[in-house]
């Protein structure tokens, strides 16, 4: 069972139309609002394609930047299938300016769903993986890891940052 975070299009949605394909239940997450003006018409597209595939999905609409929706994310998505093998961390945001205008309001959403909801899932999903001897946390980042990429300083940091916090908790599980 994966949750995808970032996954109601894009390569958030590829990365779950591929689970779903080697046989995995998949529930995506996403907040982006969807072409016709919703965010659940997205997330229902997206699931409705996986399973006109052939494969197992449900959807969770989840702005990761709100502490609240984060909160028991991997439980609710184990209400679905059951308790979640796999994360694969996609979701990002970022704001194209000079590192010296972003404003704190910026800076903190950023954080927040690039940051903080990686972490709180894995911590939040952990406990079940250790206790059933098996899990993954995968994540996905940005060539700006390895060269910085211009006008995107937060974001830049930010997806090292969570490179090396998943290499950090690597060693410990």
């Amino acid at each position: 069972i994966a949750l995808i975070t970032g996954a109601s299009r894009g390569i958030g949605f590829a990365i779950a139309r591929r689970f779903a394909a080697e046989g995995a239940a998949v529930v995506i997450c996403a907040s982006r609002w969807g072409a016709h003006g919703t965010l659940r018409g997205t997330l229902e597209e997206s699931v409705a394609q996986i399973q006109a595939e052939g494969g197992v999905a449900a959807g969770i609409a989840c702005d990761l930047s709100q502490p609240d929706a984060r909160a028991d994310l991997v439980a609710r998505a184990g209400e679905h299938f059951g308790p979640v093998d796999i994360i694969v961390n996609n979701a990002a945001v970022s704001k194209m300016r000079l590192p010296s205008e972003v404003t704190t309001r910026d800076r903190n959403w950023m954080y927040d769903v690039n940051l903080n909801a990686p972490i709180e899932l894995a911590q939040q999903a952990l406990p079940g993986m250790r206790e059933r001897g098996w899990g993954r946390i995968l994540t996905v980042a940005s060539s700006g890891v390895i060269q910085p990429i211009p006008n995107l300083g937060i974001s830049n940091t930010l997806r090292a940052s969570l490179v090396n916090w998943g290499k950090t908790l690597s060693l410990e599980v």
